[in-house]
């Protein structure tokens, strides 16, 4: 595929002692075609101990090896004349001779030596009296991490002084920026095609390249382009046979600095759906939807617009947005409109999305990409688990910008296995524990941390650094840092409030909750009855959770009632030494790690409090005064654990332990 790139050198004229006598830009104008010239053999060797590749930048700290090749050529400018020194020695090597002849005066004391590769044609390289040189070259290709190869379009210049018959020393300067794309082709690409990328800045294409494709699918793509500031969308099209895709990144301006190196992860295969996928990333034979969903490898994802686990096991499951009639709960669960969800689809309710947007990452580069596609949510996911993991919210909107639901992203090495579960009887009932808390980052028994979450609500607030009280850094798609939450006191708000603002913490005093509501059975659908804590005596619930549309956890789980947590009190023992609690009476045996929780008590808008130190775990279960709900609280202090069920504020930011759904 061919290219017109112009790549910009300046230097000073007087240094290179051109002459300026014509504004004229075609090199035949600058010199006369007649004046006298004395042929000088010269020789330039390229190479030394800091800048050993023709190719000079760094990436993660080293340098990408390049080599010069039979038949490179470097370009000499001197006194308007383009000569040219061929290759005489160094071929595969860092370090190379170049021998030839240029036109000019004994007298004179510098030249401009130039770089560019497969230019064939001197005549395509003019110096102009203003101290430009234009290029006109083919395209950059090389797949291996070696610049070797055919069609390069880098351009390297220097300045270096001479006397007749003498060797030149020359260091060179690069103005251009290396792009380094990773891409995973298309479905209907196979190993061994014949395949291109093209990057564009609104209608300018600035580089190409083109490869074959590996057998992953995989290819790490280099492209040259000028140093400079581009203003426009920027595309990336990926063509194969009749494969042809185009990305759109987010940003409209690219500037490159000269020396540099970009780079960018691009997949073009196709969407996996979520809700066909488990929660070990396997094909499902049908579609289960959440609110939170478990992601394991890099690649592009996409998730229905539907309403939290609306559909179970490729049914609608309408228990999930049905409740019971009483004073104390709420029957029809509402949207972000206030108005029941009757149907699992967003757009059955005469919302149109128009768009989507990352909320905040705990890493940078975790999800690199969101939009919508139809009935879809879609996005993609930069990073392996076994290489990053963490935490992410995306939502779709409305047309006007409202958040009309949103999604919890979990990229976690954990897959809730059957053998990595823990059966617990309390006599009463049997959980199924998964062995780390709700949105955990970090082996299951060492130091890490999770997210945090408002009684009732179905979406997560952005964790700790798992080592101290000090809040994680939070992301947006540029990679910028953003505010996780904000906090709005004595509010009004209702149930579409949370819904439409979902790093908001709420705190409704009348309540105790981030609502104006206290129903029953937010987060378990059919419930009437509630724990009861009076003067030390507990009646706990010992039933199986119906989980709700505002349920927070991963298809097939959910939060559990209060009865596990009261059996477990009296089975935990602090383990100091990974800052938390463990139960050794069940196999697998379970960790509950110390971290901490959100304190919206009084003044407090979400502080962190007592990471390293005590844990509180929210159960599905009520309370009876309308201010609180059950919670297990383990804490630790002045060397001794205590752990029990008791109660707290609806309005606090605790964890969350899944358990199976039933």
């Amino acid at each position: 595929m061919k290219k017109n790139i112009i790549y910009s050198v300046l230097f000073a004229m007087a240094a290179l002692g051109f002459a300026s006598c014509s504004s004229d830009n075609d090199l035949e104008s600058v010199v006369s075609p007649d004046e006298a010239v004395t042929p000088i053999r010269i020789s330039a060797t390229y190479g030394d101990s800091e800048n050993t590749n023709r190719v000079a930048y760094a990436e993660d700290g080293a340098n990408i090896t390049a080599t010069w090749e039979t038949g490179d050529q470097l370009y000499v400018y001197y006194n308007g004349h383009v000569n040219t020194l061929t290759l005489t020695s160094g071929a595969g090597a860092t370090t190379a001779t170049f021998d030839g002849t240029i036109q000019g005066t004994p007298s004179a004391s510098s030249v401009l030596i130039c770089y560019v590769r497969d230019a064939k044609n001197p005549s395509a390289i003019n110096v102009s009296n203003t101290g430009e040189i234009t290029y006109t070259s083919g395209t950059l290709t090389s797949q291996n991490g070696t610049m070797a190869g055919a069609a390069k379009c880098n351009v390297y210049y220097g300045t270096t002084t001479y006397g007749t018959g003498e060797n030149i020393s020359c260091t060179f300067s690069v103005n251009t920026s290396i792009l380094k794309f990773t891409v995973t082709a298309p479905e209907g690409v196979s190993s061994g095609d014949a395949a291109t990328l093209t990057y564009k800045t609104g209608e300018t294409e600035l580089a190409a390249a083109s490869f074959t494709v590996g057998a992953d699918g995989k290819n790490t793509v280099y492209m040259a382009v000028p140093a400079g500031q581009y203003t426009g969308a920027q595309t990336l099209a990926y063509k194969s046979g009749s494969a042809d895709q185009s990305k759109t990144l987010s940003a409209t301006k690219a500037t490159f600095t000269a020396g540099s190196t970009y780079s960018k992860t691009l997949y073009y295969e196709g969407h996996k759906d979520l809700s066909m996928l488990n929660n070990a990333g396997n094909a499902r034979t049908s579609r289960w939807t959440a609110n939170c969903y478990m992601v394991h490898t890099a690649g592009n994802y996409k998730l229905p617009l539907v309403y939290g686990n609306t559909i179970k096991d490729g049914a609608t499951n309408a228990t999930a947005y049905t409740g019971i009639t009483n004073e104390n709960t709420t029957q029809t669960f509402p949207n972000h409109k206030g108005t029941a969800i009757t149907d699992p689809w967003i757009k059955n309710h005469d919302i149109s999305v128009a768009s989507a947007e990352l909320l905040w990452q705990d890493a940078q580069g975790l999800i690199t990409e969101v939009g919508i596609d139809g009935d879809y949510l879609t996005l993609t996911v930069g990073k392996d688990a076994t290489a990053q993991e963490g935490n992410a919210l995306v939502a779709a909107k409305d047309g006007e910008g409202t958040i009309v639901w949103s999604w919890h992203i979990w990229v976690t090495k954990q897959t809730f296995a059957a053998g990595d579960l823990t059966a617990v009887n309390t006599g009463e009932h049997i959980y199924t524990l998964t062995p780390v808390n709700l949105g955990w980052v970090g082996e299951p028994v060492s130091r890490g941390y999770n997210t945090y979450y408002q009684w009732g609500r179905k979406d997560p607030f952005y964790p700790s650094t798992g080592t101290s009280g000090a809040n994680h850094v939070v992301y947006n798609i540029n990679n910028q840092e953003v505010t996780g939450s904000s906090c709005i006191k004595n509010t009004t708000a209702t149930i579409a409030d949370n819904i439409k603002n979902p790093t908001t913490f709420f705190k409704n005093n009348n309540t105790g909750g981030p609502c104006n509501t206290s129903y029953y059975n937010m987060w378990d659908a059919q419930q009437m009855n509630y724990f009861i804590y009076t003067n030390g005596s507990k009646t706990t619930i010992a039933t199986a959770t119906v989980k709700t549309v505002y349920d927070p956890c991963p298809a097939g789980f959910c939060i559990p009632t209060d009865n596990l947590y009261y059996y477990l009190e009296s089975h935990m023992t602090w383990e100091g030494a990974n800052y938390g609690c463990r139960t050794t009476d069940f196999t697998p045996n379970v960790f509950f790690p110390a971290s901490g929780y959100r304190n919206l008590m009084g003044d407090y808008e979400g502080v962190l409090s007592s990471v390293g130190w005590d844990s509180f775990y929210w159960a599905a279960t009520p309370y009876s005064n309308q201010y609180y709900a059950p919670r297990l609280s383990l804490v630790y202090n002045s060397g001794s654990l205590t752990s029990e069920l008791s109660r707290s504020y609806r309005i606090q930011g605790f964890s969350i332990r899944p358990v199976v759904e039933e």
